[in-house]
């Protein structure tokens, strides 16, 4: 708690620490801006989430998206239809 009360008191943060806040945080950029049916709403929240707990978010937020994409790349595929005859719309 002690120096918890040194960065509010000071203002004053390591230089090292806030790297690594801005390391996690691209890192976090990287991985959603690009992710498939995911709303903005939710990027910006885990975005904010890695922004005010740091390492222990950005762990959750690893966690969470290898869980999105195993159940995405385990979920069944739907068929695509075949072409039908020359049209495409009689029998072959």
């Amino acid at each position: 708690m002690a120096a918890v009360l040194f960065f509010v008191i000071f203002q004053s943060i390591p230089w090292i620490l806030l790297l690594a806040l801005v390391v996690c945080l691209y890192l976090v950029w990287v991985d959603v801006k690009d992710e498939p049916d995911m709303e903005f709403q939710v990027k910006a929240w885990w975005f904010l989430l890695v922004l005010i707990f740091h390492v222990p978010g950005y762990l959750v937020f690893r966690v969470w998206i290898a869980a999105r994409r195993h159940r995405r790349a385990n979920e069944p595929q739907p068929p695509t239809p075949a072409p039908r005859g020359r049209r495409g719309d009689g029998q072959a």
